[in-house]
């Protein structure tokens, strides 16, 4: 009898019941991954970190535009909105950015401060909270590529604002990158 083969069959039943031992909580993921990838080929896209969260365009097309951007008389404005459904399932629009730069010269970096030419929102329509630049709160925006013949705009963005009663909120690591 040779023992050869019923030692190689032991090894291969022993080796078949070993399993590796897997960790039962993933790593943490990098919260700026879940954002779209910095483009400027005109890709619609637009995202953010919301104090630490990754904030993208949602919504249904039976709500409207979720990212839209308008170039007129040199005045750039770039609105955005996360749209979830609400409790009887229709979409619901919870929050919004919105921004304007007038005018627009080009690829620079554009501070939002003031609620005429140049400024920023954020609406929270959940909590009916809105945040705009003004009174020393500013918002930084930075065109990286402005292209008026292609109407193609794209860059990042970042601010902190604050409202009385509301709170404060901190965007970092904003991109967009869209058509007008």
């Amino acid at each position: 009898m040779k023992i050869y083969p019923l030692v190689l069959l032991a090894a291969l039943l022993g080796l078949s019941q070993c399993h590796k031992k897997s960790d039962p909580t993933p790593p943490p993921q990098n919260p700026v991954s879940l954002l779209p990838p910095e483009t400027q080929t005109g890709q619609r896209t637009f995202g953010c970190l919301l104090n630490g969260q990754p904030w993208t365009q949602a919504g249904s097309p039976f709500n409207g535009p979720v990212l839209a951007a308008e170039w007129y008389q040199n005045r750039l404005s770039i609105s955005c909105r996360r749209a979830i459904n609400n409790a009887n399932g229709s979409p619901h629009t919870n929050q919004s950015i919105e921004f304007a730069i007038d005018p627009v010269a080009g690829p620079g970096n554009y501070q939002l401060k003031d609620s005429k030419q140049n400024l920023l929102v954020f609406s929270d329509f959940l909590t009916n909270c809105q945040y705009l630049t003004g009174s020393g709160q500013v918002a930084t925006v930075q065109i990286t590529r402005w292209d008026p013949v292609a109407r193609i705009v794209s860059g990042r963005f970042a601010f902190t604002l604050e409202t009385p009663g509301c709170g404060r909120v901190t965007v970092s690591e904003g991109r967009f990158d869209t058509r007008f």
